[in-house]
């Protein structure tokens, strides 16, 4: 089912558009490792807004020039208001998911040291999905002036999924995550786990444990919804297959942060994830194989840091 996707996806996809979209995909990664924009760009911006500005500087480049490319190379391009309207709010959205902050400081001043902190940590991710899908479902509303029906179109159905693919595809991805697991910049950067420690504090407990992996498990679904869901699945109705290239481009710009090499491998595995959602029109096969690589990275990281004590 998954290999007669891919397939009718590059039967009919716009080669000379793929090709580019994959150059200005080298490109920003390159600029981002060479000139640090992230780290040492927008990570340094004194103000919150001003990073905020600085991730939506980089989304918006990132998504509207594969969609100004496709324009230019694809006659009769329909520039529908409802595209236009998501292709221009969609980078700051994200933007505002990357950039927004100031809970911190109130819990930390309620509960300072360690537990302020891994509570904080706890409710990080949680907090910016209930954001992010608030934005989401008022955006959908504005376009279409109801809300109903917004879970069909964002691809959140159950029905009719065939699971064993995905695991199939988990299983392909293992030898790939214990390679990455022996290269120090992925070492540096997972597990993830380790934000629950603070200096010379006392483990965090096993519930604790458990509730990390929980609250870093919603961030997937955020991501899923927003670029499948919305990117794709929603798009499509619009566009159709065409709506994917610009997503993974967009969903690469958002590993800036992160190794490279999990970075480049960002832009093919959210072609993928995209081409499953658009043509199944679901994203639950995408959450499944999200969060199983990134559990599989957290116990992978977590091996190799054993076995180097």
């Amino acid at each position: 089912m998954l290999f007669n996707y891919i397939s009718e996806y590059f039967a009919q996809l716009n080669k000379p558009h793929f090709l580019i979209c994959t150059l200005i995909t080298a490109l920003l990664i390159t600029g981002n490792y060479y000139w640090g924009w992230e780290k040492q760009w927008i990570y340094n911006l004194p103000t919150r807004p001003q990073r905020v500005l600085g991730f939506y500087f980089v989304y918006a480049l990132a998504f509207t020039l594969p969609y100004l490319l496709y324009w230019l190379l694809v006659p009769g391009f329909n520039w529908n208001p409802a595209l236009i309207l998501i292709i221009a709010l969609a980078p700051l959205v994200f933007a505002l998911k990357s950039g927004m902050g100031g809970w911190q400081e109130w819990v930390q001043a309620a509960r300072p040291g360690i537990e302020g902190h891994r509570i904080n940590v706890l409710i990080n991710w949680p907090i910016r999905l209930v954001v992010t899908v608030s934005i989401l479902i008022l955006i959908y509303t504005i376009l279409y002036g109801r809300l109903t029906g917004f879970a069909s179109a964002t691809g959140l159905k159950l029905a009719g999924v065939n699971w064993t693919p995905y695991l199939i595809m988990l299983a392909v991805i293992i030898p790939l995550v214990s390679f990455a697991a022996t290269q120090a910049d992925f070492l540096q950067t997972y597990p993830k786990m380790k934000l629950l420690q603070l200096n010379a504090a006392p483990a965090p407990s096993l519930w604790q444990k458990i509730a990390f992996q929980l609250a870093y498990g919603s961030d997937f679904f955020t991501i899923e919804l927003f670029f499948r869901g919305f990117l794709v699945v929603l798009l499509a109705r619009w566009i159709g297959p065409a709506a994917i290239l610009p997503m993974a481009v967009f969903y690469c710009s958002i590993h800036f942060g992160k190794p490279m090499l999990e970075c480049i491998s960002s832009y093919f595995g959210g072609l993928l994830l995209g081409i499953f959602a658009c043509y199944s029109q679901s994203i639950y096969g995408g959450i499944v194989v999200h969060l199983g690589l990134a559990w599989m990275m957290e116990l992978a990281a977590s091996i190799a840091l054993y076995w180097k004590k």
